[in-house]
């Protein structure tokens, strides 16, 4: 009988063995995509979108662009641990873990969504400042209130009361059955974790319907003007002219009497080039070295914007500038010791 048992139980793990490789191997892949994709501190999960978001504020510059089909991803192992046997026994000893793995999957994608919404200000200012901040700041409370709320409803621990100990659950698992206790409100946590895929879901696919489809370089470096490119865009891996010419631009559609926020970086391979940046004549920064990442500068309205080539380490001094109250990025090319103009016009 004993022998029989023991074979049953070996069969189970034998026969779930193949998909916890498959599982393996899927979270391997998914681990090295973020480690590719993204700066290594974004491991730290909500306390890395946290601190991004708050340089979004400080810099008034876009921070990174986090999609929702990650912390998706990371919702879905949660739940898939919370009921596969097999994994779900570890919780009876430690039901304080589903806890844990829980405000790490909220509070990930509540963060994600804080920077949605500041990306969104920082961007396009499709959003007022005090409004992005605000917003986010209601969303973490929001979501802190109803994480408390629920697990004061729905305490879950490992003492079983006498209750809850004569229900015992019998899994079938492939050639045998394992039975386990049922932690208390266990199901509700359960749904907890499946409310917060099912809001993931809907953010990535409305995420998807308003992401621009993918651009046309060609087209963008003949006409070098574009409202589609969000600030930081990298149109290619190395650097490229592509024809593009120098050129002075008229930004016309701005607040008369109100500063606006002019965005500037390096759209080609990072190769860090300088230029120095005036406003009306006047020296606002001697020596910007251009990066891949956005740097946000407040300039006056009316007012003339000249982009002067400093240094070029090569391959061309190839820069692009976007004003987010138009949602207009420029796109253009220096010399050393040329200009570029930028006259900011008010409405009329």
């Amino acid at each position: 009988m004993k022998n029989s048992k023991q074979n049953s139980n070996e069969g189970s793990v034998n026969s779930i063995l193949p998909y916890l490789i498959v599982f393996a191997l899927c979270l391997l892949l998914f681990v090295i995509y973020i480690y590719d994709t993204y700066p290594e501190d974004v491991f730290l999960g909500a306390v890395y979108f946290m601190v991004a978001s708050i340089k979004v504020v400080a810099l008034e510059a876009p921070g990174i662009d986090f999609p929702f089909t990650i912390p998706f991803f990371i919702g879905l192992i949660v739940y898939a641990s919370m009921i596969t046997p097999i994994v779900r026994n570890m919780y009876d000893g430690s039901p304080a873990l589903i806890s844990l793995f829980q405000l790490c999957f909220l509070m990930l994608v509540t963060s994600v969504i804080g920077l949605h919404f500041l990306n969104a200000w920082a961007d396009n200012q499709l959003l007022t400042k005090t409004n992005a901040v605000l917003i986010t700041i209601i969303t973490y409370v929001l979501l802190r209130l109803c994480i408390s709320y629920w697990y004061y409803k729905y305490p879950i621990s490992s003492v079983i009361t006498t209750k809850e100990s004569s229900s015992l659950q019998v899994i079938p698992v492939a050639a045998g059955l394992v039975s386990r206790s049922v932690l208390p409100n266990e199901s509700k946590h359960k749904q907890l974790v499946l409310l917060g895929l099912i809001l993931t879901f809907f953010l990535g696919i409305y995420s998807y319907i308003n992401t621009p489809s993918s651009l046309d370089h060609d087209k963008i470096m003949k006409e070098q003007i574009s409202r589609e490119p969000a600030a930081g865009t990298k149109l290619f891996n190395k650097e490229e002219r592509n024809g593009i010419q120098t050129r002075d631009f008229n930004i016309s559609g701005l607040t008369r009497g109100v500063s606006t926020r002019m965005l500037i970086w390096d759209f080609n391979s990072e190769d860090h080039d300088i230029v120095q940046i005036l406003v009306d004549g006047k020296i606002i920064q001697d020596s910007f070295v251009l990066t891949n990442t956005p740097v946000a500068f407040t300039v006056p309205v009316p007012g003339v914007i000249t982009i002067k080539g400093t240094q070029d380490q090569g391959g061309g001094l190839t820069y692009a500038v976007k004003f987010p109250q138009t949602r207009f990025t420029c796109f253009n090319i220096v010399a050393v010791n040329g200009v570029n103009t930028y006259t900011l016009l008010p409405k009329l």
